[in-house]
C-alpha cells in the first residue's frame, strides 16, 4: 500500500506506457487524478480516491491495451 500523506506526484513508464499521478488540483474535491499515455497518445484517465486507487486503474489499462500493442 502507498502513503497518501506525502505524495506529489508520480511520473514512470511501465512496460512502455508512460503513467501519470497527482494530487487532485480542485481543492474542494480532494483524490488524485491519473493517466496512462503510449506513444504520445493518452489512452485513459481518472480520478480517485487513493493513490492505490490509480495504481489498481492504471494497471487494468495497461492489462487492457498491452495487447494491442504487441
Amino acid at each position: 500500500m502507498c502513503d497518501d500523506s506525502d505524495t506529489e506526484i508520480i511520473e514512470e513508464t511501465i512496460d512502455g506506457f508512460d503513467i501519470y499521478i497527482e494530487p487532485n488540483p480542485d481543492q474542494y474535491r480532494d483524490g488524485y487524478i491519473w493517466s496512462v499515455s503510449k506513444d504520445d497518445e493518452e489512452l485513459n484517465s481518472g480520478l480517485v480516491f487513493t493513490v492505490d486507487d490509480a495504481l489498481e486503474e492504471i494497471f487494468n489499462n495497461i492489462n487492457s491495451n498491452q495487447n494491442n500493442y504487441l
